[in-house]
């Protein structure tokens, strides 16, 4: 049976779902079909950091709109934006290559400067930089509250007219004369000339009869600590290339470290906790350069699964070969909380056909040479 006529049917309820509900509302019927909860999976186990100017330092425009969104949105509601700087510590061995960097990147006008160990130990007294050459600050950084974000998403997009839908699994599409007209459920189908799928790691699957894509599910890590002394509230975020770990500040004093992402062959399957060797490697290298943490008791953590390109960005577009209507935004590569407002003008340019605030290019599909989504998996950094 059919349930009702859309203009746009979003597929998934997570952050950029809910993004995308909030840009087209206004001028659009929506209505965001969830197979669970509203920002159940991904969203709510990301760490919620805003790296999008040192992640974007080749196309500073992209980093650029979504800082203005977060520094705009900040007092919406529940949500809030707390801005921090973000410290890359350089080992001795890739001293040159951030010096060199940072001067390209300075000279092109992005907001980055590399420290000498004294001076960040003076600026952030917690850190020990014994073992570290530096560090690169990127400013124009911050970190936020996923789900309290998401949420706050949700019930903009509601105000503005959006219909959300939970417990309702998108089985498939409607496809008649090449173009879609709407999704099939168990609870019946949902008309639309324009379908956007962003259901996470699940879109390829779902999608694999229409369009190939090469996204790939990958399971990541985070575990907070309690260092019996809070790290304060200048305390930065910051990252340690090839440890393949992050830290940023909690509001409680707390500190959360995430990484340790790896390809995932049974994403249903996977475990939702933390391993235990991420745990031993976080307890070994934290006190390596934060004082302090020689004690600190782990509060909890947790592990969630997520989709993976090859070049780590996601795929924002509508492909050429697939039907018409449809619009894919998926493999976020754990980037989905900080490049929730790119995705969702992207995906209006689409739609509506609007000129884009900023080059689509680094985001279409057709930038890869193969659409396999079985690929070798790379993890990355904050600012990777």
């Amino acid at each position: 049976m059919s349930c009702a006529n859309h203009d746009v049917v979003v597929v998934g309820g997570g952050v950029i779902g809910c993004a995308v509900a909030r840009e087209l509302a206004a001028t659009h019927d929506v209505v965001v079909v969830e197979r669970e909860r509203i920002a159940a999976e991904a969203t709510a186990l990301a760490a919620g950091e805003i790296t999008m100017a040192p992640s974007y330092t080749d196309n500073p425009p992209i980093a650029d709109f979504a800082t203005g969104f977060f520094r705009r949105y900040d007092g919406t509601g529940r949500f809030e934006f707390t801005e921090r700087p973000s410290l890359e510590l350089v080992p001795p061995d890739r001293e040159r290559e951030a010096r060199r960097r940072v001067e390209r990147l300075a000279a092109d006008g992005v907001a980055v400067s590399f420290s000498e160990p004294d001076a960040v130990e003076a600026a952030f007294p917690r850190f020990d930089l014994r073992e570290f050459a530096g560090a690169v600050e990127h400013r124009d950084t911050g970190f936020v509250d996923p789900y309290a974000f998401a949420m706050t998403l949700k019930e903009d997009a509601e105000s503005r007219g959006a219909t959300f839908l939970t417990d309702t699994e998108v089985t498939g599409l409607r496809i008649a004369d090449e173009r879609v007209r709407g999704v099939e459920t168990a609870a019946g189908t949902f008309d639309a000339p324009h379908v956007v799928v962003a259901a996470g790691w699940r879109t390829e699957r779902l999608l694999r009869d229409h369009v190939r894509l090469p996204v790939r599910p990958y399971r990541t890590q985070c575990v907070v600590l309690d260092p019996l002394e809070t790290v304060g509230d200048a305390f930065p975020m910051g990252w340690i290339p090839g440890e393949h770990v992050y830290f940023r500040p909690e509001h409680n004093g707390d500190l959360l470290v995430g990484g340790w992402s790896f390809a995932e062959d049974d994403p249903e399957g996977a475990s939702e906790s933390e391993d235990e060797a991420f745990r031993d490697h976080v307890a070994d290298l934290v006190p390596r350069f934060l004082r302090g943490f020689d004690r600190a008791r782990f509060v909890n953590g947790w592990a969630g699964v997520d989709g993976a390109t090859p070049d780590t960005r996601p795929i924002i577009d509508a492909p050429s070969d697939a039907p018409g209507g449809l619009v894919v935004a998926t493999g976020f590569h754990g980037r989905g909380v900080m490049t929730a407002p790119v995705a969702a003008r992207v995906v209006r340019t689409l739609v509506v056909g609007e000129r884009c605030p900023f080059s689509r290019a680094p985001f279409v599909l057709d930038r890869f040479d193969s659409r396999s989504p079985d690929f070798e998996f790379h993890s990355i950094s904050a600012g990777d």
